[in-house]
């Protein structure tokens, strides 16, 4: 019955979603996102419904624990439908034990969210105001393409390679964000009965969490990826679990509960499920670090899917490719290192170009933006424009009209490029 509940509940939220999308509009409620939450008052001190919804969603956490994401989450709701179909399919992914679920999520929430907005209304004016209808519903959203992108690698082949919702352990700044109060949440699951072992609990927590360890070991879920989704209570044979309330002035609170459970999922009712790579963490951060920085807003992709694509990529190379040749794993690996090494050099050339081109060094930085537009595969009218006003200004003529013609066939809606091609005829007779 709860479960019946909860995943009406995941319904209910899709069909609210569409109807604000594409009834409702941004006429009365603009964007509900979670970035709205750093990006507009963090940032802006503009307080709206993206705001709110953060707001009331930690204050929530403190009562309920992740509540939200267990029962109104969208992409939370994707991946379960992905891992259902998986099963469908006869296909039994091993859920990855690994300290990354905490770490990269914080990493991420961080340096996109947190430091840049604080930093940013530390530089600037901070005025507390509400706008409920703004911004518009697609401002942070990407386009359909990417979007249907992102929904397929970290909606379908994270967890295809790393396991249960592997998007909500290993990249959500969201989830990293609700940890705290998550872990000081008055409601979780506890063990109120005598325990069988026999690992219902664990194989049924879509989040991949050792339920079973946890309740023997601490009487309490206390892992802070929990989402409150009673699967678990629900589902335990022996009904030694319940969701249930404690004063918090009587909680046991002990360090242990936060730190590395290296004896979990080792039980051998689960230990086939599960698939332990501590030992390379460091080394998959690393590399899913600098992958994911290295394609991060190329072809217009946003955070969750760049480190989405870092992170597989990463595993593959350090994990999944062990069970294939050497020659293959080297081919593999060649193969990648290529590609992420020609991106990295496309995202560095842009961002140094536009950097030396605000500096006015013109010489360097036409350098660093050709060789963005000869190497990076889609065409951007801007760094044209730009170009061709460098060049302009060196009194090279050519180019600068070669620049300009481009520019103005990728986009030729726009006056820019025109008005550019103007001044340098008149300038060049």
């Amino acid at each position: 019955m709860v479960q019946k509940l909860r995943i009406s509940s995941l319904i209910f939220i899709h069909i609210l979603i569409l109807l604000h999308v594409y009834y409702f509009g941004s006429e009365t409620i603009g964007s509900i996102d979670f970035q709205e939450f750093f990006h507009s008052f963090i940032k802006l001190g503009i307080i709206n419904a993206g705001a709110l919804l953060v707001i009331f969603a930690f204050l929530f956490t403190l009562i309920f624990g992740r509540f939200f994401c267990g029962w109104a989450c969208h992409f939370g709701a994707i991946q379960e439908l992905c891992w259902y179909i998986l099963k469908k399919l006869k296909i039994s992914p091993k859920t990855i034990d690994s300290k990354l679920v905490t770490i990269l999520p914080l990493i991420i929430l961080l340096n996109f969210y947190v430091i840049p907005n604080i930093y940013y209304a530390y530089q600037n004016q901070w005025t507390l105001s509400m706008t409920i209808n703004e911004p518009e519903i697609w401002t942070f959203l990407p386009g359909f393409i990417i979007g249907s992108l992102t929904f397929f690698i970290d909606g379908f082949l994270i967890v295809y390679f790393l396991g249960k919702k592997g998007f909500c352990r290993f990249i959500c700044p969201w989830g990293a964000f609700l940890k705290i109060p998550t872990s000081l949440a008055l409601f979780k699951v506890r063990k109120t009965g005598d325990c069988t072992y026999c690992h219902v609990c664990t194989n049924e927590c879509p989040v991949g969490i050792d339920v079973s360890y946890e309740i023997n070991k601490f009487d309490k879920v206390v892992n802070s990826n929990c989402t409150s989704c009673m699967n678990c209570t629900s589902g335990c044979p022996s009904n030694a679990l319940s969701y249930q309330f404690s004063n918090p002035l009587k909680e046991d609170y002990k360090l242990n509960q936060f730190l590395t459970k290296k004896d979990a999922y080792t039980h051998s009712n689960i230990s086939k499920a599960f698939k332990k790579i501590r030992k390379s963490d460091y080394y998959l951060l690393a590399l899913t670090l600098i992958l994911g920085f290295s394609i991060d807003s190329l072809y217009g992709m946003g955070h969750f899917m760049a480190y989405g694509i870092g992170l597989i990529i990463s595993y593959i190379i350090l994990e999944y490719s062990k069970e294939y040749s050497k020659a293959y794993r080297s081919l593999l690996i060649i193969s990648f290192v290529a590609i992420f090494t020609w991106h990295g050099t496309v995202k560095y050339s842009i961002w140094n170009g536009i950097r030396l081109y605000n500096q006015g060094d013109y010489s360097l930085s036409i350098s660093n933006l050709e060789r963005v537009v000869n190497l990076y595969p889609k065409k951007i009218g801007k760094f044209h424009i730009m170009l061709s006003e460098m060049y302009l200004d060196s009194s090279k003529f050519e180019d600068a009209l070669e620049h300009a013609k481009i520019a103005e066939r990728i986009n030729p809606e726009h006056v820019a490029p025109k008005q550019l091609i103007e001044i340098i005829r008149s300038k060049s007779n």
